[in-house]
């Protein structure tokens, strides 16, 4: 696919002509007589490890957003869905039905679902451990040193699974010296929230670095069914790391985490069309509206799910890395175990249902564990999973003074994930995966203004899965197997200003199995998904280093694309010609839908406008459609909408710093617009004038901070007051997801005002 002014959508046209005109405005606001008086001013030159070695930003041609400890920190940025407010076409999504769980896409390219067996499409590494599912991937962003985005494949160094791109955060590391942080934040929902580090120096070369935190929340919303303002978040975590340099070139970190979230989630709100399938939905009090309809004219204030719902998750991460130099090459080695475990229970999916106003959908159960009052359910489950993870990388980067320069490792990983639910679909299965690769890239500076850099990554790897279910009474057992070759070539050109690449790239992201399929044919197994993606990039810095300007245009296609479909499980689904009963409400079948083309312009800026003020701005536009959907033989591309792909995304962002007595005052302010973007459905029964609502709608969000520190002799004492998503009050739709037999949809809180205190020695 090839880029043709003539195609490119007038929306996007207007959207990049907007930008280019704010880009110059950006230079032009700069005051010009100070710049001569001031030109050893300069933005602070940023790091990041994109390349798998410390380079400046400017100088990788890779498209990235880097964010450090103290832009998190005065940006209010709590968790890893919070990062989408500074990046260009990245959208992030708290997943609910497993633990601290993560709806990841970039550039049109996304994961919105919770299975194990299903592979990530954005890669979350913390501490260059790479997390082999999307459970317990919003991170809370707690004792961070830094956080890169990368977008677009990287299958070359980061391997399987990151066809939309990668989260890269890295930890603070001991300090070796004694040091105590203490921070406390609270908010209007009764937020308690608690965090501690402290340092401790082990000998002259080594350090212990121990850290906990503890958080409560309510719920932003009232439940007018139960009658009370719900429990939200439970999360107590911990950490011990251990860092002892042997020798001047051989060192060792050991980290062990503990977490345990007992969160109880914002209720649903139910969307289902009324009538939907020919039936009533919620009886006598709710014929004409739904629980969502009530919520929305309450401004998302009130639930009305007759069930609480439960998503835990607790677990151990151990990690131990090796770092070693000899001669001009440095070498790692990192090691790692985690060990989860997770319980999912909901009943009432957003709908009102109680003993006295019932209409069942589905009476196929009066409670689960966690509602055992005894009360009509609409669709009970309830999951216990676990899931273990295990992975090695041995990886060598040379550092020589001449033309040539390479990194090269080896991966291996192992993951087991056991699978019960029920009662109504009762599903038991397992999944055991074996994964290996070797990787290298060389970096070849032709001239002294000319670069060429060519890396490979080859990858085996086989699943085994067992499953018993009600087309499987007595157990069966599958294989899937693939081995990929995943490459990147990049050729740059360096001016006095910065430097132009291109570079082409490749990626996909495994096959496998469906662990909640009942069928043959929802069980699988569907083949790997490919990405192929040409990339044009300017990294630009000028005006005495005080204006940065990244443009990235990119055009990709995703071949064998995966698509999740959720239909009606009661046989009116025809597949091949018959009916599929999956023995309960849904069924689920993953497509290798066809191909999918992207295409868009990322703009990245930054300006030091005086000594104590930056402006920011990050812009991206996507064009992103399906030109072929394959859906069970026949080609849907015409009415099927790529998820979670809005057409432009726009942060404008300004930090002010002012000395004030004794202090600094840091102001900051971020302004975040996201335009309308396709929740799931099964595109061949969805009927946008009838509903349900499946377009979430454009949106805008502003946050601001006033951060004051202070040197009180002893230490660094921290004040902040913030609010988030202040232009608007209680709630707004998220997350839409049509199950074929009934709709629902996730809310989120939209103003929140808080204050944090620290302390630091």
């Amino acid at each position: 696919m090839g880029f043709n002014p003539q195609n490119f959508p007038e929306h996007n046209k207007q959207c990049v002509l907007a930008v280019a005109v704010m880009a110059a405005g950006i230079a032009g606001v700069l005051p010009q007589t100070t710049l001569a008086q001031e030109s050893s001013m300069a933005l602070e030159e940023v790091v990041v490890t994109a390349r798998k070695r410390a380079e400046s930003i400017q100088d990788v041609p890779v498209a990235v957003t880097a964010l450090s400890a103290g832009q998190i920190e005065r940006g209010v940025i709590n968790s890893v869905v919070d990062l989408k407010k500074l990046a260009p076409n990245v959208e992030l999504i708290a997943q609910p039905f497993a633990g601290a769980a993560l709806s990841a896409s970039i550039r049109g390219v996304g994961l919105d679902d919770l299975e194990k067996t299903f592979e990530p499409t954005v890669g979350v590494s913390i501490d260059g451990v790479f997390l082999a599912s999307t459970a317990g991937a919003n991170v809370d962003l707690f004792d961070i040193e830094s956080v890169e985005v990368l977008r677009g494949p990287q299958g070359t160094l980061f391997g399987r699974n990151t066809v939309g791109g990668v989260i890269n955060i890295n930890r603070t590391k001991p300090t070796k010296e004694f040091g105590v942080k203490l921070q406390a934040t609270f908010d209007e929902f009764n937020r308690q929230d608690f965090q501690a580090m402290v340092n401790i120096p082990l000998g002259e070369r080594g350090g212990i670095k121990v850290a906990g935190r503890s958080l409560q929340s309510d719920a932003f919303t009232d439940n007018v069914t139960r009658g009370e303002n719900p429990d939200n978040r439970d999360l107590v975590n911990s950490t011990v790391s251990v860092l002892y340099d042997f020798t001047d070139n051989f060192s060792a970190q050991f980290t062990w985490d503990n977490y345990n979230d007992n969160s109880r989630l914002v209720d649903q709100i139910n969307i289902t069309s009324i009538p939907y399938n020919g039936f009533g939905f919620f009886g006598p009090d709710y014929q004409d509206v739904t629980s969502g309809d009530l919520s929305a004219a309450n401004d998302y204030k009130t639930t009305y799910s007759g069930g609480k719902f439960y998503s835990t998750i607790q677990g151990n991460n151990y990690a131990l890395t090796l770092n070693g130099s000899a001669g001009n090459h440095d070498i790692k080695f990192i090691t790692s175990k985690m060990e989860t475990k997770e319980q999912m229970d909901i009943c009432s999916w957003g709908a009102p249902i109680t003993g006295q106003t019932a209409f069942v959908l589905f009476p196929f159960g009066t409670g689960t564990e966690n509602n055992p009052s005894g009360d009509p359910c609409f669709f009970p489950v309830l999951r216990d999973q676990e899931f273990e993870q295990a992975s090695s990388e041995l990886q060598v980067t040379s550092d020589f003074d001449g033309p040539f320069n390479y990194v090269a490792g080896l991966y291996y990983m192992t993951s087991d994930a056991p699978f019960v639910t029920g009662p109504v679909q009762v599903i038991e299965s397992l999944q055991e995966l074996e994964a290996r690769a070797i990787y290298g890239e060389v970096i070849w500076n032709i001239t002294e203004n000319w670069g060429l850099t060519a890396g490979g990554r080859y990858t085996e790897e086989e699943k085994d899965f067992s499953v018993t279910a009600a087309a499987f009474p007595n157990g069966q057992d599958f294989f899937f197997e693939d081995d990929e070759f995943t490459y990147r070539l990049v050729l740059e050109r360096k001016f006095d200003f910065g430097m132009i690449y291109a570079s082409y790239s490749t990626g996909f992201r495994s096959g496998g199995f469906n662990s909640r399929g009942t069928t043959p044919n929802t069980v699988g197994p569907y083949e790997s998904e490919t990405v192929d993606s040409l990339e044009f990039g300017l990294r630009s810095q000028f005006l005495n280093d005080r204006v940065t300007l990244n443009l990235t245009y990119f055009d990709s296609t995703y071949e064998d694309k995966q698509e999740a479909v959720v239909t009606a499980g009661d046989g009116s689904f025809i597949y091949n010609g018959q009916p599929e009963d999956c023995g309960g409400p849904t069924c689920t079948f993953i497509f290798n839908a066809g191909e999918v083309d992207n295409s868009g312009l990322e703009i990245e800026a930054m300006a030091l406008v005086t000594d104590g003020l930056t402006l920011r701005a990050a812009i991206g536009t996507l064009d992103s459609e399906y030109s072929k959907f394959d859906y069970a033989g026949v080609d849907i591309a015409d009415i099927a909408n790529v998820t979670w792909a809005p057409e432009l995304t726009a942060a404008l962002g300004a930090e002010w710093l002012l000395n004030i007595g004794a202090g600094q005052l840091a102001l900051n302010a971020n302004f975040k617009y996201t335009d309308e973007a396709w929740g799931r459905t099964d595109w061949t029964t969805y009927d946008p004038a009838t509903g349900p609502k499946m377009l979430v709608d454009s949106y805008e969000v502003l946050d601001v901070s006033a951060t004051y520190t202070r040197d009180m002799g002893r230490g660094m004492l921290t004040l902040r007051v913030y609010g988030t998503d202040i232009l608007e009050d209680g709630g707004r739709l998220a997350r839409p997801f049509d199950a074929g037999a009934f709709a629902f949809a996730d809310i989120v809180p939209r103003r929140t005002l808080g204050a944090t205190i620290g302390y630091e020695f």
